[in-house]
Parts: structure tokens; sequence; C-alpha cells
């Protein structure tokens, strides 16, 4: 027969043995979940673009292509000025073909890409800046402005890219200094590619389907 004491120590040993125990299993069923949690983002990533309906909210988040990690060296460049004669075009061509948008799924429905809005936005800017001042652009044109800075500052904050830049940039001689920070970015030649191979897709879609030439607003 254990003593009082012997008790004591006996039940502090088991309860202590249980919360070990206990915090043990825990820690492994959080394991699991965050391991099951990784195999459904994995499932749901590699989920076939032709399981979609593209009803409602039934499509992918983004553009269903192999998302490539590419370096760029940020560096002044002679193209796409704002004033020079061919900055126009330059500028034009920085869009895919088309109207700059994807139809995907069985009903060909329509999606802009962000990666072309942004682009977009900063076209619509360049042109704001050919005109002698705020007033002198028409209000439509003003709003559109409004909302590409705001898009565009968003975008910004999305994207949170931490590349280290060194030194200030405010007194960087851009002239001389023509190169800045490496930066890692996703493969922007496969969007383009993707979506100009399918405006071809669409052109013949609609045109099969007597569908009238439209954009996606």
């Amino acid at each position: 027969m254990l003593s009082k004491d012997s008790q004591r120590v006996v039940l502090l040993f088991f309860l202590i043995s249980a919360s070990l125990y206990l915090n043990f299993s825990l820690v492994d069923l959080a394991k699991q979940v965050k391991h099951a949690r990784r195999l459904q983002l994995q499932v749901e990533k590699v989920r076939p673009e032709n399981s979609y309906s593209y009803i409602a909210e039934d499509h992918p988040h983004r553009l269903p292509i192999e998302r490539k990690l590419i370096k760029m060296v940020a560096e002044e460049s002679v193209r796409y000025s704002i004033m020079d004669p061919e900055a126009e075009m330059e500028w034009l061509w920085t869009g895919p073909v088309g109207d700059h948008s994807i139809r995907l799924g069985s009903e060909q429905r329509g999606f802009t890409i962000a990666m072309f809005h942004q682009l977009h936005c900063l076209r619509i800017t360049r042109q704001a800046l050919m005109y002698n001042n705020w007033t002198a652009l028409p209000y439509g044109a003003r709003e559109h402005l409004n909302h590409c800075f705001t898009y565009i500052r968003m975008w910004t904050l999305c994207a949170a890219d931490t590349t280290l830049e060194p030194g200030d940039f405010t007194t960087r001689n851009f002239t001389s200094e023509r190169t800045g920070g490496t930066h890692t970015c996703y493969d922007w030649e496969a969007v383009y590619d993707r979506v100009n191979e399918g405006w071809g897709s669409w052109e013949e879609y609609r045109i099969a389907h007597g569908v009238p030439p439209q954009t996606l607003g």
C-alpha cells in the first residue's frame, strides 16, 4: 500500500505524462493538418483547366500556365519614352494582340489579365501627360486616370517586392548609372504567348458562331 505522499507523486507523474502526451498529440495533429492543407493547395494548383465550368466563381484564380521564375535587372532604356515620335507605337505593343483579353472555357468566357490591365494604365498615364493641364483632359479621361493611379498603387502593394536596391535612388544619376537591382519575376513572355494564341482561337470561335467583334469593355 502506497503512502499518501507516494500516491501524490504517482498522480503528479501521471498528470505530467498525460499533459506531455496531449501536447505532443496536438503538435502532431497540427502538422498533419498543415500537411493536408499543403496537399490540398497542390491539388488545387494542378487542377486541370478543363475541369472548371467557368460559371460564376468556378474558374482559375490565375491564367492557367506554368509560372516560371526569371531574373530581371532594372535598367534605363531609350525605348518607351513619353514624347518621342515612336513612343505611341512602342507603348501600344506592350499589350498583346486583339483586345488584350482572353476567353476561356467551352463558352469562351472573357477575362482581363491583371498584367495587361496594369500596362494599359501606364499607357493611359502617358497619354494624359500629352495634355497641357489637368482641366484640359475630358472628364471621362480624368476618371479613368484616377482609377489607374489607384490600381497601380494597389498593384505595387500587392506585389510587395522586397528586392534590396543599393544606394539612394533619389540621388542616382540615371544617365550614367543605368542599371539597378536584380529582381525575381514571373516569366511574362509565357503570358503574351498564351494570350496571343488565345486571341487566334477566339477569332476562329467568333467567326464560326457568328459572334460580332466586341471587347470586354
